[in-house]
């Protein structure tokens, strides 16, 4: 097994319909993280820890722009260990 699959089987990548919104699922059935352009971005604690503080490892809760898509993307690899490709998501530029 290569890692790509591993990666596969430990979460999932959604998009919205309308593509302004993308989750990431964890394999442990939780949404481990989300970005939108609406609402901003979450990137959550596991399960075993979310009685802590705050749920929130980088958490924003303001429109998201391409700049902000890159740091959900940099804080989801560093946090979850997950690769979000770059063009998962469409901006107007």
């Amino acid at each position: 097994m290569d890692d790509e699959q591993i990666q596969e089987e430990r979460y999932e990548i959604v998009v919205s319909g309308n593509g302004d919104t993308l989750w990431i699922n964890g394999n442990d059935g939780l949404c481990w993280a989300r970005f939108s352009k609406r609402f901003g971005i979450d990137v959550h604690r596991n399960a075993s820890i979310q009685d802590a503080a705050s749920e929130c490892l980088y958490c924003t809760h303001s429109p998201a722009g391409l700049d902000d898509w890159a740091i959900f993307r940099a804080e989801v690899l560093r946090h979850r260990g997950a690769v979000v490709p770059a063009d998962a998501l469409k901006f107007e530029e």
